[in-house]
C-alpha cells in the first residue's frame, strides 16, 4: 500500500502545484511525516489519510488505490455477466484494457 499512496501523493502534489510544506500547512501534519509518506517510508494512518485526501481534493480510496481496484472488479463482473454477448476479440480487448490500466 505504501507504494500506491506514495505514487498518487507525489502525482497529486505535482498536479496541484503544491509542495510537501504546503500540504503540511493545509493538513496540520508535520513536514517530516509528509516527507515519509511521499518517500514511501511510512503509510499514513486512516485519520491522516483523510486529512491528506481532503487537502488534495480527492478521496482516501483514490490515494490508496481501492477505488481503482473496485472499478476493475466491476468491469470484470460486467464482462463475466455478458461474456456470451461478446466476440472472442472483444473479450480479449477488454481483458487487455483492464490489465493495462494504471
Amino acid at each position: 500500500m505504501n507504494r500506491l499512496i506514495t505514487g498518487k501523493l507525489v502525482s497529486l502534489l505535482h498536479e496541484k502545484n503544491m509542495s510537501q510544506k504546503d500540504l503540511s500547512d493545509k493538513t496540520g501534519i508535520t513536514p517530516a511525516a509528509i516527507s515519509r509518506y511521499a518517500n514511501g517510508e511510512r503509510a499514513p494512518r486512516p485519520i491522516m489519510l483523510a486529512k491528506i485526501a481532503k487537502a488534495l481534493d480527492t478521496s482516501p480510496e483514490d490515494l490508496t488505490g481501492f477505488a481503482q481496484e473496485r472499478e476493475i472488479d466491476n468491469a470484470v463482473t460486467l464482462i463475466a455477466r455478458n461474456k456470451n454477448n461478446l466476440s472472442d476479440a472483444q473479450r480479449e480487448s477488454l481483458i487487455q484494457a483492464i490489465l493495462s490500466k494504471d
